[in-house]
């Protein structure tokens, strides 16, 4: 397991002021001889062990298969839409949840854009249409399918991250950025293949191992 990109400095940081504050904590200890430090220990290692779950990077063995549509995010089935040569989803992390972004689909980035918002919680979807959010375009030409993954901020999460460009070429499954503290990821499929949700409303999926939808 790995610490995921552009997250590492937050680790490190937390990790200095954690060793500070211990020494700080036995310091009080010894000249008072207060049970307080027990508490501070025990803050630490809870905020400490917090963001190392939710900054994890887990390997994951990926399976690809251009008939089937992976998940792009952990988390749960909030909303499904299926029509005529489209399909959308919207996946609602927690906090426990691995933060990563995948690509469902293979192909080429063909448009990253990220739009300024606010940090409304996912509970309330209407307002958290106007967070922060950031776009991410994906175009198999063989296969004909364009792919939109959007991560949106949310009231802790705070940023989102594209580890991607317009003209990369990425694989099924590929991690291509994270949120961080986790909120909302969407998907929308095109393509002329008739794909169909495998998924029901408030399933439970991962990214890169669960199939969403899968060609007829």
């Amino acid at each position: 397991m790995t610490i995921a990109k552009g997250t590492k400095f937050i680790v490190w940081l937390l990790l200095a002021f954690s060793a500070m504050s211990t020494i700080i904590s036995f310091v009080i200890w010894y000249l008072t001889d207060f049970f307080w430090h027990f508490i501070i220990l025990g803050l630490i290692v809870i905020t400490y062990s917090f963001l190392i779950l939710t900054f994890r990077d887990p390997a994951r063995s990926i399976s690809t298969d251009i008939n089937k549509i992976l998940a792009p995010a952990d988390g749960r089935v909030m909303e499904l839409e299926e029509e005529e040569g489209r399909i959308y989803c919207v996946i609602r992390m927690s906090p426990f949840d691995v933060h990563m972004t995948r690509s469902p689909i293979s192909g080429n980035i063909t448009n990253v854009k990220f739009q300024k918002g606010s940090h409304w919680p996912a509970y309330f979807p209407e307002y958290a249409k106007r967070n922060q959010r950031n776009r991410i375009d994906i175009f198999d030409e063989e296969e004909n399918i364009s792919g939109v993954v959007t991560q949106v901020s949310g009231i802790f999460a705070r940023r989102t991250v594209s580890y991607v460009k317009e003209k990369d070429n990425i694989n099924q499954g590929d991690v291509i950025g994270t949120i961080r503290f986790g909120s909302l990821t969407s998907l929308e499929i095109i393509s002329n293949k008739s794909f169909k949700f495998k998924v029901g409303l408030s399933d439970i999926v991962r990214a890169g191992k669960t199939v969403i939808a899968e060609c007829d």
